[in-house]
């Protein structure tokens, strides 16, 4: 059975809530982060963007360059990781990142 495109948007927007999780990053701190990359955005914009789960593979990559972020473990199961409460479980996983 194929796997909903909202499923997948609530994945990414999970992985990247972990890796602000692992890091103790909030909204307003990975906008001062992007800032540091000329990539002007404030925390209101950030927290509904990524609220939404509707965001473009360079503004994910973007993020992950401006949280240092190295090694990206993508979640086997999809659905697993689209699940409510999924990012807190992402984030307690091993990083295979030297943080």
């Amino acid at each position: 059975m194929p796997i909903e495109e909202k499923a997948w948007e609530e994945m990414v927007k999970n992985i990247l809530r972990a890796e602000m999780m692992r890091r103790g990053v909030s909204y307003a701190g990975l906008a001062d982060r992007l800032g540091e990359y000329g990539i002007e955005d404030n925390e209101l914009n950030l927290r509904n963007k990524v609220s939404r789960g509707r965001f473009t593979a360079v503004f994910f990559m973007q993020c992950m360059q401006a949280l240092g972020v190295e090694f990206l473990q993508i979640p086997h199961a999809v659905e697993e990781a689209a699940k409510k409460g999924a990012a807190q479980k992402l984030a307690r996983k091993p990083s295979q990142s030297n943080e």
